[in-house]
């Protein structure tokens, strides 16, 4: 029973992570644009802050039943991202639902990284650009490297995708050492706001949607407490992730690679590659992590800050007040506004 229970996790991690959505930025970028936004200030930053990390809140649903819902809210959160403005009863709400519409992949921050980078190449995303040249610079210099993905390019190129993501916060915290004490505020923050507005945005169509699965949730009530339930664990999760970023970067890069080395195993295993030993694989991920870096020290910071002064024309443009006052459709929920 237990290995089948563990084969069914690690399958569950393959699908997730190959067919699954891959994150634009990570966690601390996000909560980087947002402070760098100023539209709020305070306590209401914090609220901006951690609203632009919570459209990846669901991300980490890798096991039953939850996998099955997380492609659909990864949708719902990244491209329906204005049904939170819709959600929006209290004006201290306002803050949260600023900083969660800012993340968005359509027009948001994370188009910069996926779909068209304000620095390098504008048919393509910053993160994507920057993963195929890991990928190729790995494959020429580590045999090791080469001889374990040289027959899965896709998959060479998902996990090259997640260490330069990783790589990117580990440079932000060089240009500013304060990111991971303010995401730790997060704790100090009335809890309940983020969780609200995704219940009321999203747990209907996350019920509805649930009935066309083989594990359907009985109630809308069930809808909505998976939603708090990982809410919570993100937060937990940002909380552990702030602290991680107050410490020195060696430290930083150390539990990273820990963290990916742990993930790996279970991934290599579901895709059929044999898992290296841990003196390899601890060698390998030391080195695409020292690439990474290296491949976007010097250019990571310009693009973020490009990002930002596009969101700041973008989120004026795109968010109009006048709609709180209207009807959505479907259109318009969907950050189609004209």
């Amino acid at each position: 029973m237990r290995k089948s229970v563990m084969v069914l996790v690690a399958v569950c991690l393959f699908l997730a992570f190959m067919s699954g959505p891959v994150s634009g930025w990570e966690r601390g970028t996000h909560a980087f644009i947002a402070h760098h936004l100023k539209k709020a200030n305070g306590p209401y930053d914090i609220e901006e802050m951690y609203g632009a990390m919570a459209p990846d809140a669901f991300n980490y649903m890798f096991t039953p039943p939850g996998i099955l819902y997380r492609d659909f809210l990864y949708d719902q959160t990244h491209h329906y991202f204005l049904k939170i403005q819709y959600a929006v009863k209290y004006g201290f709400e306002k803050a949260s639902s600023y900083g969660f519409i800012s993340h968005n992949d359509t027009w948001g921050a994370d188009s910069t990284a996926h779909h068209a980078s304000l620095t390098l190449d504008p048919n393509e995303g910053y993160v994507i650009t920057k993963a195929k040249m890991l990928d190729e610079y790995l494959k020429n210099v580590s045999s090791d490297y080469y001889n374990l993905l040289k027959d899965y390019p896709q998959v060479a190129l998902e996990v090259c995708h997640n260490i330069i993501e990783a790589a990117g916060d580990i440079v932000l915290v060089r240009y500013d050492r304060t990111l991971g004490s303010k995401i730790i505020k997060i704790a100090a923050r009335p809890k309940a706001n983020m969780q609200n507005l995704m219940v009321r945005a999203y747990a209907k169509d996350l019920y509805d949607f649930s009935q066309t699965t083989v594990a359907p949730l009985d109630s809308l009530a069930a809808a909505e407490q998976l939603i708090r339930t990982e809410e919570n664990n993100f937060r937990t999760s940002c909380i552990a992730y702030g602290w991680l970023l107050q410490q020195d970067e060696a430290t930083i890069l150390e539990n990273v690679i820990a963290e990916f080395k742990n993930l790996a195993a279970v991934y290599l295993t579901a895709v059929g590659l044999p898992v290296p030993d841990d003196a390899t694989l601890t060698a390998l991920l030391q080195g695409a992590f020292q690439a990474a870096i290296g491949l976007i020290e010097n250019d990571y910071l310009p693009e973020i800050m490009a990002t930002i002064d596009m969101l700041k024309k973008a989120m004026v443009k795109e968010v109009k007040p006048s709609v709180m006052a209207t009807r959505p459709t479907a259109a318009l929920i969907k950050g189609k506004i004209k």
